[in-house]
């Protein structure tokens, strides 16, 4: 994971708003829509971004455009996204959550402050008040929010640490 920098270093270098048309003045959905940069640097977020988007690119600064960023406005959330493949790939904004994707591995973070974070091989929540529950092929784990008790279930056993002692059990 990199280190944050003491020192700035220039990631981006400029950023220009598009409107992006799917359908033409008659309607009809083209192939690829018609990106057009609006004048006054204004633009209203349609109903329906499959007809009409509003996005802005933001280019980076190496000359990577892997590394460009889009980012797309839409009445009900903000998504940005690139074709990067060793950092992130996009990050959607919406009322109540927001959720980030890097690579096979997504992370949803809730208004209430809980997080789910899911692989090809696990999932994992961290629920508001702390606790936290793994779920894997193999087993499922949990530990309460103050960490007093622990609990883990398999297919064979299951194991659980309490406040009243402990418990091994074949199931």
């Amino acid at each position: 994971m990199p280190s944050l920098t003491t020192s700035a270093r220039r990631v981006w270098t400029s950023a220009q708003l598009y409107i992006g048309f799917h359908r033409d003045p008659n309607g009809k959905q083209r192939g690829t829509p018609h990106v057009w940069p609006p004048k006054n640097a204004r633009a209203a977020l349609h109903d329906k971004p499959e007809d009409q988007e509003v996005f802005v690119v933001v280019k980076a600064a190496d000359g990577d455009a892997s590394q460009d960023v889009q980012i797309k406005l839409r009445p009900d959330m903000i998504v940005l996204r690139r074709d990067c493949p060793d950092t992130w790939q996009g990050v959607v904004i919406e009322q109540y959550e927001l959720a980030v994707r890097f690579g096979d591995v997504s992370i949803r973070i809730n208004y209430d402050g809980s997080i789910t974070r899911k692989d090809a091989d696990s999932t994992t929540w961290v629920e508001a008040d702390g606790g936290i529950l793994k779920k894997t092929e193999f087993v499922d784990a949990a530990m309460s929010a103050d960490g007093t008790e622990l609990s883990r279930r398999t297919p064979d056993n299951l194991a659980a640490i309490t406040l009243q002692g402990v418990l091994s059990k074949a199931r």
